[in-house]
């Protein structure tokens, strides 16, 4: 029976000190900033890429303009 009660004791406080850290980790802010920063990061990406992709065409023709309005004041 001691040699139960032993084995349950040391269950106990091997549990007792697996949840305090776990909740010691839980708490610790420093890895939660760094996922915010990945996260914010890959929304602009996304935004740019989103951005880049719809005025792609608008904007070509723009420089095309350009190009031939610059040709045509130089007589070229």
């Amino acid at each position: 029976m001691k040699r139960l009660n032993d084995l349950v004791l040391a269950l106990a406080v091997k549990t007792d000190c697996a949840i305090n850290g776990f909740k010691r980790r839980t708490r610790d802010e420093d890895g939660a900033t760094t996922v915010e920063y990945v996260l914010l990061i890959a929304v602009i990406v996304i935004g740019i890429i989103a951005a880049a992709t719809y005025m792609f065409d608008p904007l070509k023709e723009f420089f095309k303009d350009v190009v031939k309005k610059v040709r045509e004041t130089a007589g070229v």
